[in-house]
């Protein structure tokens, strides 16, 4: 899988935010805010919610990239703050946040009475070592999981202190004292409270130390070890089968629900478990949808929430030169009905998408500046690259993890028809998509792969520096690199003997040697903006990505989630593929107390 925020074809076949900072050009305080959920007369029907969650077997490690750290930090864990209603921010650990006048020092007035599961007092010192742990890499290399992203909380020296260039000593985060700690910030970032409660800033939470130091890998999936500080605690966990959550009964506040179950298991059907009551929180397949319309008591229970899932097609290595054209990649764009696939395919359950990392919901202004739907354009520009009615052109292979995708053989149909191409539908395993997808295609081919991105705020997808930006995105520039030398690339890449130091030492130094010139301008007009946030900058910097059509976004899902009325306070993280909830503990009984 390449490094960076990417989503798996198969994550992404499972469903298919400001923060208040007050201040007037001097600091800030950020005073504690408590969430009311709305209340009903209603007799509760149980304290327990059940829903499912993605993936169940990689252990509650909050310093690596998996599925459970998202579990951890809805509840299990508390950070300094967290997710709360239509995108904002709680205080969690934190009752107090102050910030110089240019944003770049924060300090966290820790609340004095938080504890552990066992009765630990949670400190500044905890904070400062749990991130130092999930920034090193050295947490991950113990393990199958990838390590952390880091990119999105801009702390002090963050990108050296992974890469070795500097110690951990230099990292931005330090203990003034039991209760306070300070965070030292690279850039101004006004927005850094709403940007902890994202799904790729989950590992900001404390562990206890003591208990931590003394941990194996396979400890983090025995309920007995694991100690949170969340209102929540792992009472038992079965591998890919379910997780019990009980009270923390050393949780500074009131814990909203006496138990929470969550099931693991892929084979699961949402809607029959809904129905029968095995779940209280249900996420639909394009499919379920007229069923669940036709039947009036769950209709009423169904909701439609954004997400930030970019279904996107990515140009696949070849020694045919044809995807180098912009006007070729720019007509297969164009052949493409967007709005079609999410009406007729997907059932109503997505909308078209423009940037492979900027989603229309979120960002209305990417619809204006992608490249849209015009099937007589796309035949012109065909024709303009010497291959008209798709006269001469290689086979297209269009190539997904999974076995079947309506989507990918809806747009192979869409090729064939408008471009006049020959388009060969692959749909593989996973373990052989993985592999087959950095495979240099043969001269008589080319090649789309889906490989689905993750949305953010556009500000937080800005290249830093160049040089940072060819080492830590490692992978994703290889589809830019000339045919010849993208072999010596993959040669580096698949070698498995080859220390993983040298192995992204040697591949950077393939990217600036051979990168083309308007690559690395492009890169360069994210690094400006990324230094002077200037929004006309920022811009462009997207809309050369969107025009230059190495990549194709086709969808963003909108997710159909049925949630039983006997609940209230559920607020879903649209930054995470599931949809589930931010924070446990806004989720409430009808009727039970508060």
């Amino acid at each position: 899988m390449k490094k960076g925020c990417r989503l798996s074809v198969q994550a992404l076949a499972v469903l298919t935010a400001a923060g208040l900072v007050v201040g007037c050009g001097g600091s800030g305080t950020v005073q504690n805010q408590t969430h009311t959920p709305t209340q009903s007369s209603q007799k509760p029907v149980s304290d327990t919610f059940s829903l499912y969650w993605n993936d169940g077997s990689s252990g509650f490690d909050p310093g690596l990239w998996t599925f459970q750290m998202f579990l951890d930090s809805a509840g299990i864990f508390e950070g300094l703050v967290h997710g709360g209603p239509n995108g904002g921010y709680e205080l969690g650990v934190a009752d107090k946040i102050d910030h110089n006048s240019d944003y770049t020092v924060w300090t966290f007035h820790l609340r004095k009475d938080a504890k552990f599961s066992n009765g630990d007092p949670v400190t500044a010192d905890d904070f400062v070592y749990s991130i130092r742990r999930a920034v090193s890499l050295k947490t991950s290399q113990e393990t199958k999981h990838g390590p952390v992203p880091i990119t999105d909380v801009p702390i002090a020296n963050i990108v050296q202190c992974r890469t070795g260039q500097k110690p951990m000593s230099a990292l931005g985060v330090k203990a003034l004292d039991a209760h306070t700690l300070q965070m030292t910030l690279s850039h101004k970032d006004e927005h850094l409270l709403r940007d902890m409660t994202l799904n790729t800033s989950a590992w900001i939470v404390p562990v206890d130390k003591r208990v931590v130091e003394n941990m194996k890998p396979d400890d983090w999936s025995d309920p007995s070890k694991v100690v949170g500080n969340g209102p929540y605690k792992l009472a038992s966990f079965k591998n890919k089968t379910s997780a019990t959550l009980v009270p923390n009964p050393y949780y500074w506040g009131k814990v909203s629900l006496k138990k929470i179950t969550v099931q693991f298991s892929p084979n699961i059907n949402q809607l029959l478990a809904f129905k029968n009551g095995t779940l209280d929180c249900a996420l639909l397949s394009p499919q379920d949808v007229a069923a669940v319309n036709a039947d009036p008591t769950l209709k009423n229970q169904l909701h439609y929430w954004n997400t930030q899932a970019q279904y996107t097609l990515e140009v696949m290595p070849s020694k045919n030169k044809a995807l180098q054209n912009e006007d070729v990649r720019k007509a297969f764009e164009m052949a493409i009905d967007k709005e079609a696939i999410c009406k007729s395919v997907l059932n109503g359950t997505a909308i078209p998408a423009y940037d492979p990392f900027l989603m229309q919901w979120q960002e209305p202004w990417v619809k204006d500046t992608g490249i849209s739907y015009n099937p007589e354009k796309a035949k012109q520009l065909l024709a303009k690259a010497g291959y008209p009615g798709g006269k001469g052109f290689p086979t297209v292979v269009l190539l997904v993890g999974s076995t079947t995708d309506h989507v990918a053989e809806a747009i192979q149909q869409m090729w064939q028809q408008t471009l006049g191409v020959k388009v060969v539908f692959k749909g593989e395993e996973w373990g052989q998509y993985l592999t087959d997808m950095k495979k240099q295609l043969p001269a008589n081919e080319v090649g789309w792969v889906n490989n689905s991105q993750q949305g953010s705020y556009p500000e937080l997808k800005l290249p830093q520096d160049l040089g940072d930006w060819l080492f830590s995105n490692n992978g994703l520039h290889s589809q830019f690199l000339p045919p010849n030398i993208y072999q010596q690339w993959y040669q580096i890449d698949s070698n498995t003997s080859l220390d993983p130091t040298k192995k992204e030492s040697e591949e950077v130094a393939l990217y600036e040697k051979y990168l083309p010139k308007d690559y690395i301008d492009y890169v360069k007009t994210g690094v400006k903006a990324y230094q002077t946030q200037d929004e006309n900058l920022l811009k462009k910097f997207y809309i050369t990505r969107e025009q230059r059509a190495y990549d194709i976004p086709v969808y963003t899902p909108k997710n159909p989630v049925l949630l039983r009325s006997s609940f209230t306070g559920y607020t879903p993280n649209n930054f995470i593929l599931t949809n589930p909830p931010y924070w446990f503990n806004d989720i409430h009984a009808v009727g039970g107390a508060k």
